[in-house]
């Protein structure tokens, strides 16, 4: 097999040349390249328009940058406790330690795998002024229970959304919901700037983002704290460039989904990960460690290059090791134990018919314990 193509785990959309030209000549002709030019107000305009709940989009040049942002937003005291989840990418808890607050991890949920509310509850202290949750996988976390946790305690709610552009719960876009939402558009992800991020706020609270982002200025003048979170003009046109093409993405990997789905029907040690929604971002797995790291192996023999499972922030050998994380009832936690059951397999729109029977029948072969068909050429 190592004469196939390799088929990778995430590949971003690429804009038509022509368009993305356009695009940046009309920022060079402007003689503006960042600092909230055309572009850039041009895709917060789309952006505000798709979230279509009266909340407004504030572009920031990461989506750790706009995690900080948020945060910042809730003007939370230096040295308080932000409740959230040990499993998601590391970004969530850097973004908390670089205010000089203190992450607390809460266990997940055994289905969803996002923060469990019973056990954000019984991780809240005096200490604790905010919860950040990650709809992690792109998969909605319970946000009714989140939100009447976050206002029975008086706590800042933001949510790391960075897996779950596209994703809605009961006809509402997922930004709508919490204080603030902080999306990535990295190029890994389904909409992306090459580099950048933006927030989601509602009310009047896009102001004070946008204050926040652009050094506390205003007039001119620093009136707080801020940072230098904008997204450049060029970033701005790689985003608008890609959005005609994002119906067709999103098509793409629907199908893909349906394909996928339609071959593991039935596969024995094998779980789907979809409890509470369907990601438009990842497909993931739930298998026995043991067969995951079989299946891991036999991907890549077959040159698939799957996404291995996230590894928990607070485990060995990490910046938070020795951090713990807090249950709900006393029970040992449910992240340890579904980290090494996760894996993500390609979930892109230039996934060709003869690749997509490649990994279907690796799948197959690994979990039915024979062998793989032959392959058909590429």
């Amino acid at each position: 097999m190592t004469d196939l193509p390799p088929v990778v785990f995430g590949a971003p959309m690429l804009p038509d040349p022509a368009r993305f030209a356009s695009l940046t000549a009309e920022a060079l002709d402007a003689g503006w390249l960042t600092n909230s030019g055309v572009l850039h107000m041009r895709l917060e305009r789309a952006l505000s328009a798709w979230q279509h709940g009266g909340d407004t989009v504030s572009l920031t040049s990461s989506g750790t940058m706009a995690l900080t942002l948020a945060l910042m937003l809730g003007e939370l005291p230096a040295g308080a406790e932000v409740i959230t989840t040990p499993l998601t990418f590391a970004a969530t808890a850097q973004a908390i330690a670089a205010l000089r607050l203190v992450p607390v991890f809460a266990d997940v949920d055994p289905d969803r795998l996002t923060l469990c509310p019973r056990a954000v509850e019984a991780a809240i202290t005096p200490r604790t002024a905010a919860i950040l949750p990650v709809h992690f996988l792109g998969i909605p976390c319970d946000v009714v229970a989140l939100e009447a946790l976050a206002r029975r305690h008086g706590l800042w709610l933001v949510y790391d959304a960075a897996h779950a552009f596209g994703a809605e719960i009961d006809g509402m876009p997922i930004g709508h919901f919490g204080d603030a939402s902080a999306f990535s558009l990295h190029a890994t992800k389904l909409l992306h700037t090459a580099e950048g991020g933006f927030v989601v706020t509602c009310g009047n609270q896009a102001a004070a983002l946008r204050r926040l982002r652009n050094f506390g200025l205003e007039q001119g003048r620093a009136t707080g704290p801020g940072l230098n979170g904008k997204l450049s003009e060029l970033h701005a046109a790689m985003g608008l460039a890609l959005l005609p093409d994002l119906p067709a993405e999103q098509t793409a990997r629907r199908a893909l989904r349906q394909a996928y789905d339609s071959a593991f029907s039935g596969l024995p040690g094998l779980r789907l990960h979809r409890a509470g929604g369907e990601s438009p971002g990842y497909y993931a797995l739930r298998l026995a460690p043991d067969l995951r790291a079989r299946l891991v192996l036999a991907l890549a023999e077959g040159r698939i290059f799957a996404r291995d499972h996230f590894p928990l922030l607070c485990g060995p050998g990490t910046y938070w090791d020795g951090a713990g994380i807090v249950t709900a009832s006393g029970t040992p936690p449910v992240a340890p134990e579904a980290a090494p059951e996760l894996l993500c397999l390609p979930f892109h729109g230039r996934i060709t018919a003869p690749q997509l029977t490649r990994i279907t029948a690796i799948v197959a072969a690994v979990l039915d314990h024979s062998d793989p068909k032959p392959e058909q050429a590429e």
